[in-house]
């Protein structure tokens, strides 16, 4: 047999089995009970079976011998202690290793006897376990079910085959089977590209219709843009993922950074259910990893300093996924000692980065400060932190994928970091806005309403900025010519309010083109240049056109 073929199916099935295997420990470590021991089984079970048939000998090793402990635990035939975690920790941390080793080209060969002889000493022999009662079982919970009469019953394990416990009434009819296709996700992004290239086409092929006579052609068009339409929507849900497939990984992450610091943290994580593009997921993943890490190191106090504080010695850390509008929003949040602000304006000030009052900062402000590169509060580097690298990731990452960072935090009580990202990256709804003869595209995310420019509508604030007084509100005004240093337009214009995480916004241009879906190709600006676009898109009448960022224009 050529394993070459099927050595990336093996790798992409093995890595989603070490993540049940990692789910599984992290609840075993929290005591959620015994079937988090049989579901720990499966999956390795399942590792070893794909690496006999593979001829993975050095992975089939270990797995026996991570099996044979298992099955033990399994069967009550020795205790779960701490340093029999502790082992099965590092046991799955070297299969990882030894799963990537046997099946990627290059990688170098992992040497897997001193975890066997770990897994060996934590292992009683045959002799030891038939001493204890070979028939004992740990009880295991069944789900509950609801008899025909109503009544509900939690019936015990059938100790004679514990695997077909967890199994029987439970699987679906094949009728009521999903059908599932591994697909590679190089097809899913070719696919993207493609339906984006038709959409492009869809809105040429509008204009002409609207310039042509031809009740024909306009017809012909008109279902054309509607299955292309239909086409779209199935292609982005196809592309659509839970990101609990990003934020499961994190559990282990924070439970091993927890233990090197010495804290004591309930990670939880909720809405691990929203559905985001593939392509968010995968850009997602470092910053929120970044900023887990900062609350880990700087935001959540030792078990000491928290009781020194009044607080209970285990911090709550969050990590939570929500829907809002056509964004996702995604919160990093933790009840530790919040941001020092007083050593974050030392630095600040030291750097010669501040001019105003440091008693006036907002909270949007600091963020600014600690996102710019190189900035740290932390005088000693670690392992962890004190480059000055982890919110400027954050910040940078988010910013090129048209989202907005949001710092919230209270002295003693903790900090909340919130970002807002798109839903996908590859075909959003703007506005179109005309400055000085050049088209542009403003994502519609942001947008909450366009005006007509009045003379009676501009004023200024004490401090000589131009605000606009809309509806009886006054809301800070930004030119779009004063930022793309066109000369200045004397009469006219239109107003664009924009709702951003520092408040609201109104931008004023020459005149508004229309809405249209545009698809985003990614944008390499200048060295220099101000980050006021994140993308270019290729408009109805063939013409390239820049694609505003709104943070960077605010």
């Amino acid at each position: 047999m050529n394993t070459k073929r099927y050595a990336e199916l093996f790798r992409a099935e093995s890595r989603e089995r070490l993540a049940e295997m990692n789910t599984s420990l992290l609840a075993l470590e929290r005591g959620e009970g015994v079937e988090r021991v049989a579901e720990l089984f499966r999956a390795v079970h399942t590792v070893k079976g794909m690496s006999a048939a593979m001829g993975y000998d050095e992975v089939r090793k270990l797995s026996h011998a991570l099996e044979t402990l298992l099955d033990l635990l399994r069967r009550g035939q020795t205790a779960i202690t701490n340093d029999v975690i502790e082992v099965l920790f590092d046991a799955v941390d070297t299969l990882e290793t030894a799963v990537a080793a046997v099946s990627e080209p290059g990688t170098k060969a992992v040497e897997i006897a001193s975890t066997i002889a770990a897994i060996e000493a934590v292992t009683p022999d045959e002799t030891d376990a038939d001493s204890v009662n070979p028939t004992m079982e740990w009880p295991v919970q069944r789900p509950v079910s609801d008899n025909a009469d109503g009544a509900s019953s939690n019936l015990p394990a059938n100790s004679g085959s514990p695997a077909r416990s967890f199994s029987q009434n439970i699987a679906p009819s094949p009728e009521k089977a999903h059908r599932f296709v591994r697909v590679d996700a190089e097809r899913l992004d070719t696919l993207m590209t493609l339906i984006g290239e038709l959409v492009i086409a869809r809105g040429r092929l509008q204009e002409v219709a609207r310039k042509s006579s031809n009740p024909a052609l306009t017809e012909a068009v008109l279902q054309a843009s509607r299955l292309i339409g239909n086409l779209q929507t199935e292609i982005t849900t196809a592309r659509m993922v839970p990101v609990g497939q990003a934020f499961e990984r994190f559990e282990r992450l924070v439970r091993d950074m927890a233990h090197s610091l010495g804290k004591k943290v309930v990670f939880e994580i909720l809405g691990s259910d929203i559905e985001v593009d593939k392509s968010v997921l995968d850009e997602v993943g470092d910053p929120v990893m970044h900023l887990l890490r900062n609350s880990l190191d700087h935001g959540i106090e030792t078990p000491a300093e928290r009781r020194a504080a009044g607080k209970p010695p285990v911090a709550h850390l969050t990590l939570s996924a929500s829907r809002e509008g056509s964004s996702v929003v995604i919160r990093v949040s933790d009840d530790g000692r919040g941001i020092d602000v007083a050593r974050v304006l030392e630095r600040a000030s030291a750097a010669g980065l501040i001019e105003k009052d440091p008693g006036l900062l907002t909270d949007a402000e600091i963020l600014t400060l600690i996102a710019r590169p190189g900035f740290s509060t932390t005088s000693k580097v670690t392992d962890i932190s004190g480059r000055g690298v982890g919110l400027d990731v954050v910040a940078t990452k988010v910013r090129s994928l048209g989202g907005a960072v949001e710092l919230s935090t209270d002295a003693g009580a903790g900090t909340e970091i919130r970002l807002e990202l798109p839903m996908t990256l590859a075909i959003i709804h703007a506005l179109l806005a005309k400055s000085e003869n050049e088209v542009y595209a403003l994502p519609i995310t942001h947008v909450v309403e366009t005006l007509v420019l009045n003379p009676e509508m501009i004023g200024f604030d004490d401090d000589g900025r131009e605000m606009l007084s809309i509806r009886g509100q006054s809301v800070p005004a930004i030119r779009l010519r004063e930022r793309l240093g066109h000369p200045p337009r004397e009469k006219g214009g239109h107003v664009v309010v924009l709702d951003l995480p520092d408040g609201r916004m109104s931008l004023v241009v020459d005149e508004f083109v229309g809405q249209q879906e545009v698809v985003v190709k990614s944008f390499d600006a200048a060295r220099g240049m101000p980050q006021l676009f994140n993308g270019a898109t290729i408009l109805t009448n063939g013409l390239p056109a820049l694609i505003l960022d709104a943070q960077g224009i605010a």
